[in-house]
């Protein structure tokens, strides 16, 4: 792996949305691991604000981020995770972006520089900490039959150049816009694969693993995740469910791509 390219300039967007109960909470355990784990890249952080019920708790939510130095960008609440990405476009100048959900924790150190060094490979268009197979077919025909090979839109990165192609190109009204634009038949993923362009979730141990080999990468819904690089809602959820149920999800997730021996070999927590 070569690398991380020291001549592209790299912005970090950390999305705080502030509507649920509890978002206070879910700042503090982002920037508790972002100051715990260094980046392991040079970086500018933007925080998206957007969802707070009013200027007060927006105010509270500023004063906690300010520790860090960062460029605030407002956006309203009607476009979900994707939308509000969107729209935080033309205020980032930098070469590429590494987007971060309000749930997002991180877990090791050099977390952004494996992310960004993996991006630096040939034909790559998007790296991510997390993908899936998953289908939901159920919910909506239209979404591709399983296995459904699609990044998930959290802690991702890619260029702004692509980015600005990708992610434009939804109108985000509702929560299925939402699905769509991360796993419908002209997903993001999807996008970047007609653009000629791989998609790669790296790890923890900063290996960039393809579509073929993500079933084997201890992330998303496998084992115990011991490889995975940042967590999320869904990825802790995993966690703490019981073993049986880890093993369903897992299937769901992965199928027959799914490696049992290596799973039941792994310890369980």
């Amino acid at each position: 792996m070569r690398p991380p390219s020291h001549s592209k300039s790299l912005a970090l967007v950390y999305l705080a949305r502030g509507a649920d109960g509890d978002h206070l909470v879910r700042f503090k355990s982002f920037l508790q691991s972002y100051t715990k784990f260094s980046a392991g890249a040079e970086h500018s952080l933007f925080i998206i604000y957007k969802g707070f019920v009013n200027e007060g708790q927006r105010r509270t939510a500023r004063e906690l981020f300010s520790i860090y130095d960062h460029r605030p960008i407002f956006t309203s609440d009607t476009a979900f995770d994707i939308g509000a990405y969107t729209d935080s476009l033309e205020d980032i100048p930098h070469d590429r972006i590494c987007f971060l959900n309000t749930n997002s924790e991180i877990l090791c150190d050099g977390w952004l520089g494996k992310l960004s060094a993996n991006l630096d490979q040939p034909r790559v268009g998007v790296v991510s900490a997390t993908a899936s197979f998953e289908s939901l077919t159920l919910l909506d025909p239209r979404f591709p039959r399983f296995p459904n090979v699609h990044i998930r839109s959290n802690a991702f990165m890619m260029e702004r150049a692509t980015a600005i192609k990708v992610l434009t190109a939804f109108h985000i009204r509702d929560k299925k816009d939402a699905f769509f634009a991360e796993s419908g038949p002209r997903g993001m993923t999807r996008r970047i694969f007609e653009m000629g362009l791989n998609a790669l979730v790296v790890g923890r141990n900063g290996r960039g693993y393809p579509p073929a080999a993500w079933p084997m990468s201890d992330t998303f819904r496998l084992g115990t995740q011991r490889n995975l690089l940042v967590h999320d809602n869904v990825t802790r959820a995993y966690v703490d469910m019981p073993f049986s149920e880890k093993r369903s999800i897992s299937k769901l997730t992965w199928g027959e791509y799914l490696n049992w021996d290596k799973v039941l070999a792994l310890p369980v927590e």
